[in-house]
C-alpha cells in the first residue's frame, strides 16, 4: 500500500475515535429522567372526634378536625334538626370525651369537652359550655397556681363525679426522669358555683406513691 494511503486510513480511524469520544461525553452529560426524586406525600390528618349529646330540647354535635397541633373543635346547638349556634375553638391536642352534667341548680346543663394534648406529657384540659337557645358562653377552668402547680408534669386525667370535675395527676420530684414519677398522685376537686362561668378550686389532696 502506497505510503500517502496508509497515512490517509490512519487519519480517518482517528477521527472515528476522536467522534465517538464526543458521542459519550454529550450523552454523559445528559440528566437520566428516571433520577428524579418523587414530590413528598403530605400524610393525611388523623381522624376526627365525633360525638351526639341529646338534652331536650337540644341536640349537641361535638367534633374536631385538623392536624394535630391544629385541630378546630366545633360545638354545635341543634333544635329541631335546625342548627340555633356554633361554638368553635382551636386545640392543641385530641378531643378523648364529651359529656352534658347538671353541675348547678340553674337551668340547663354544662356541656363539657375532655382534651388530652400531644406528646409525652399529654397536658390534659376541661372546655367548658352554655348554651341557652342561640346564645351560648364558654366556662373556664383555674390554672394551676401554688402548691397545687408543684410538681405537676401533665398526664392529666378529668372525671365528672357527682357535682364536681375532678382532676388527677402524677406528682414529680425534682429529679425524677419524664418516665418515672414518683411523688404520688394529687387529685384536685372543682365546682361551679350557681349563676357563674368560672369553676372554683375546692380541694387538693396529695396521696402518697403505692408502696412496692
Amino acid at each position: 500500500m502506497p505510503t500517502s494511503s496508509r497515512l490517509l486510513l490512519a487519519a480517518l480511524l482517528l477521527a472515528g475515535v476522536a467522534s465517538c469520544d464526543s458521542a459519550r461525553e454529550t450523552t454523559t452529560g445528559q440528566p437520566n429522567p428516571t433520577a428524579s426524586s418523587a414530590p413528598e406525600v403530605t400524610p393525611p390528618p388523623p381522624p376526627g372526634f365525633t360525638k351526639t349529646l341529646t338534652a331536650a330540647p337540644y341536640t349537641f354535635v361535638v367534633s374536631s378536625a385538623g392536624r394535630l397541633g391544629q385541630r378546630q373543635l366545633r360545638v354545635s346547638a341543634l333544635q329541631d334538626g335546625q342548627e340555633l349556634t356554633t361554638a368553635q375553638d382551636s386545640i392543641l391536642g385530641e378531643v378523648t370525651d364529651a359529656r352534658l352534667v347538671k353541675l348547678t341548680a340553674g337551668p340547663g346543663s354544662e356541656l363539657l369537652v375532655f382534651v388530652e394534648g400531644a406528646g409525652s406529657g399529654s397536658y390534659g384540659e376541661v372546655r367548658g359550655y352554655w348554651f341557652g337557645g342561640k346564645d351560648w358562653e364558654r366556662m373556664s377552668m383555674p390554672k394551676l397556681t401554688g402548691t397545687a402547680a408543684r410538681g405537676y408534669q401533665g398526664q392529666d386525667k378529668f372525671r365528672v363525679q357527682g357535682k364536681e370535675v375532678v382532676r388527677s395527676f402524677p406528682i414529680y420530684q425534682e429529679t425524677d426522669p419524664n418516665c418515672c414519677p414518683s411523688g404520688g398522685t394529687r387529685t384536685i376537686r372543682y365546682v361551679l358555683p350557681d349563676k357563674s362561668l368560672t369553676f372554683r378550686q375546692a380541694s387538693v389532696v396529695n396521696e402518697p406513691p403505692a408502696v412496692q
